[in-house]
């Protein structure tokens, strides 16, 4: 694939993922959660309900020591772009891109907390507007790609994200932006 031709802009071009890189992410991405990483998820819980308010007493912390992440292979041509630019910045008419780097990854995926609100889900870029362009890995791949979902950081779920592409040079070619796909 040409990528430099696939994008009309490119803010930012990072590095191409060097391949012994490449495949220590293809690796390490998925892993279960560490005691580490569940202690300071759990850790940085916290009710959101003032004490005034009758949800106070009803919240409950969720557990992250019950999330799994999906051990699926990733697209091939998500493979092929990381070799290509580890990340970065990109535009196709009013559809914009910030791409993860691998070491990102999966510490946007549990920052964001996507085991628990979309399990099965696995971000990969946003649109800079504070919308996730999400593999959808409840099922197995087809044709070895997996749905691509949209859905804004503040309100993750299935029953609000929309089906914005089949694949992921489906994806990168379009031109509609995430915000329109979401909200028509």
């Amino acid at each position: 694939m040409n990528w430099e031709s696939l994008f009309e802009v490119s803010y930012q071009k990072c590095y191409g993922l060097p391949e012994d890189q490449l495949e220590h992410f293809l690796t390490q991405w998925h892993m279960p959660l560490s005691k580490e990483e569940i202690a300071e998820i759990s850790g940085n819980q916290r009710n959101p309900f003032p004490v005034s308010d009758p949800l106070h007493k009803l919240y409950q912390p969720f557990d992250p020591a019950k999330w799994s992440i999906p051990n699926k292979p990733l697209p091939v041509d998500y493979l092929d772009f990381l070799r290509y630019s580890n990340g970065g910045e990109f535009r196709n008419g009013k559809r914009h891109f910030q791409f993860f780097g691998a070491d990102e990854l999966r510490a946007l995926l549990l920052a964001y907390e996507f085991p628990e609100y979309m399990p099965g889900a696995v971000p990969f870029a946003t649109d800079g507007c504070g919308n996730h362009y999400i593999w959808d890995m409840r099922a197995d791949r087809v044709n070895h790609e997996y749905p691509i979902l949209v859905s804004h950081s503040g309100n993750l779920g299935y029953e609000d994200a929309a089906l914005i592409a089949g694949t992921f040079m489906e994806l990168c070619r379009g031109t509609v932006s995430a915000e329109a796909m979401l909200h028509g």
